[in-house]
């Protein structure tokens, strides 16, 4: 939608991508004792722009590694509102969402996301 690549662009040319174009987007629907393995996405023809990630509703734990699997990662919180953005060096790191903290939605939350995480990603595919 165009709202949604317009804060994508505005988010990316925050940090140094004035250029970023929203082609694509992803969303990942959990519920509390789903959980996302450690990958690297590689499907980006340009993996020097960042990737913009935005997190609804329930908070998750996000672990971010390293290039290879050997790098112990680093534990975030995303909570309902938060947006992350992978670029440079952590555009090639393995990341993942081991957990879905139950009970952890704000407490205006609508009815659908009192149980359940969305995390939205916007990428430039070209």
């Amino acid at each position: 939608p165009d709202d949604l690549a317009a804060y994508a662009r505005f988010l990316a040319a925050g940090i140094g991508h004035p250029d970023f174009r929203a082609e694509a987007g992803i969303i990942n629907y959990y519920q509390p004792g789903d959980s996302l393995t450690g990958h690297v996405d590689r499907s980006e023809r340009n993996m020097d722009v960042p990737l913009v990630s935005m997190s609804l509703g329930l908070s998750a734990v996000f672990l971010v590694g390293g290039p290879d699997r050997d790098q112990p990662p680093l534990a975030v919180i995303v909570r309902s509102g938060d947006v992350s953005m992978l670029c440079g060096e952590s555009r090639r790191a393995f990341h993942g969402v081991p957990r879905i903290i139950e009970k952890s939605a704000p407490e205006h939350s609508s009815r659908w996301l009192t149980d359940a995480r969305i995390n939205i990603n916007i990428r430039q595919v070209n």
